[in-house]
């Protein structure tokens, strides 16, 4: 991994967006260009994902959402890197939210995607960036400045 590569935390909706459209912003970004940027997960943000791609309900309400793109999804999510938040702190509006920012913290990440308000209120948090799809894009496309 290049040491100037962007670190990323993509919350669940964003994979779930993905994995819906494939054509979709969320999609280009969990999949196309997942070479520019280094995806940071947790345990409980693996969970979660996993979790929210396989319910039931989910999938009666998106019946193209089949188990070829969730197991795609997960194959983006193995080659995440992991880290082990030693606290999750309770920050956000939802507390489910919380592990997302947790692991964004352990991971020393500069981005949190997500399309989530309690999450997007919070931007900055800690000094890493809270931001949408369309704002994620824009970072991956400007051109690399030396830092």
């Amino acid at each position: 991994m290049s040491a100037s590569k962007i670190k990323a935390v993509i919350d669940t909706q964003i994979f779930l967006r993905a994995a819906i459209n494939l054509n979709s912003l969320p999609a280009k970004i969990v999949f196309d260009l997942r070479a520019n940027y280094q995806l940071v997960i947790s345990e409980a943000t693996l969970v979660e994902v996993r979790d929210v791609l396989n319910r039931p309900k989910i999938r009666a309400k998106f019946p193209h959402l089949t188990d070829t793109i969730v197991e795609r999804i997960m194959g983006v999510l193995s080659a995440a890197d992991m880290v082990k938040p030693t606290e999750v702190e309770s920050a956000s509006r939802d507390p489910k939210d919380d592990i997302f920012l947790a692991c964004a913290k352990a991971a020393e990440a500069q981005y949190i995607v997500s399309e989530d308000n309690d999450l997007l209120v919070l931007n900055p948090y800690e000094g890493i960036q809270i931001v949408n799809a369309l704002q994620f894009l824009d970072v991956l496309q400007r051109p690399s400045k030396e830092e």
